[in-house]
């Protein structure tokens, strides 16, 4: 089903992620051995282009040549993808789709996923870690998909800015979340100093906790933020980034719109500009169930888009990639304390 070492192949820790591939397969499972038996579980490269995860690992683990403080299941997701630092090959899924969840999808992926979270169920990882980049400018984030108290101290050691949410299906921390305290952290954007450091740190914080009860430290700080929408672009609408896009396209997203992501932003913003007034709405926002909002969130106003109420954005993305294989952003609020 998948291939699950005893121990990381020779040399792999002197490689950048794009060599990956040279040494192991897509979905390899390593078990690297530490003091503490029950075991951290860490998944990286789901998305191909997504480095800063194995940048980190590399780190920890040499940091402990003898041994590490406690166990790790090391899991390596695209590293075919991470070859041509692409997020996904073209006759690729999105491997963070396709974990069981709700709607359980059917295809080999879908079934190499069912197995590592039940081989883990069995397991019980004291903890569980998917560690992400984003495409667009967004401060180092935590994303948690129970508001349980270990959860939320897990996401603490590694940001104050934490986000709930339980969509989209089909994701790591999704499945694990239903045996273990699990996050997916967002580490900046892909191979930055900052998002290696902060991504280091927090492991090598967590593999020393004997639990995730208390925290002496971070509870006062916690700020949790629930993602209640996603915004994605409608198929048929030709899209461009201001100033960067020379061809005419439908719909024109400003250049500097993930300046906005987790501010809080007024009625009346403009996220971008229609060619002329007969292009249709270009967003679609559905809630966490999929019902079609667009008329709360959005308006039309001559060529241009308009925010119609006061919303926090996040993981607005500039990537034209990113936009169509996933969303352009979703929108959140705060929970209270």
């Amino acid at each position: 089903m998948i291939n699950i070492l005893d121990q990381l192949p020779t040399g792999i820790l002197d490689v950048d992620a794009k060599d990956l591939h040279q040494f192991l397969d897509n979905h390899t499972l390593v078990r690297i051995n530490g003091r503490i038996e029950r075991p951290l579980f860490v998944s990286i490269l789901q998305h191909g282009d997504e480095t800063t995860g194995w940048d980190a690992m590399k780190a920890l683990i040499k940091n402990h040549k003898s041994q590490l403080p406690r166990s790790i299941y090391l899991l390596f997701g695209n590293v075919e993808a991470a070859a041509k630092n692409l997020r996904q090959l073209d006759d690729q899924p999105d491997f963070n789709r396709c974990w069981p969840g709700l709607h359980r999808q059917k295809n080999a992926t879908a079934e190499k996923m069912a197995f590592i979270t039940d081989m883990m169920a069995g397991i019980k990882p004291f903890a569980s870690i998917d560690i992400h980049n984003n495409s667009g400018r967004n401060p180092h984030y935590a994303g948690i998909n129970s508001l349980n108290g270990e959860f939320v101290n897990l996401a603490s050691l590694f940001s104050e800015t934490i986000i709930h949410f339980t969509s989209p299906d089909g994701i790591q921390s999704g499945a694990f979340a239903q045996f273990c305290p699990s996050v997916t952290i967002e580490c900046g954007m892909s191979g930055t100093a900052d998002g290696i450091e902060q991504t280091h740190t927090f492991l090598e914080n967590l593999i020393q906790l004997s639990s995730l009860k208390t925290i002496p430290g971070v509870a006062e700080h916690q700020q949790v933020l629930n993602i209640f929408s996603t915004v994605k672009i409608k198929p048929e609408v030709s899209i461009g980034i201001a100033g960067e896009t020379v061809d005419e396209v439908d719909f024109l997203i400003n250049d500097d719109l993930d300046y906005l992501n987790f501010h809080l932003i007024e009625a009346g913003t403009v996220f971008g500009k229609t060619n002329n007034k007969q292009v249709p709405m270009p967003f679609t926002v559905t809630d966490q169930i999929g019902h079609d909002i667009t008329d709360r969130y959005f308006e039309q106003t001559e060529n241009e888009i308009r925010l119609k109420q006061k919303v926090v954005p996040a993981m607005i993305t500039q990537s034209i990639h990113a936009i169509r294989l996933d969303c352009l952003c979703y929108f959140m609020h705060p929970l209270s304390h």
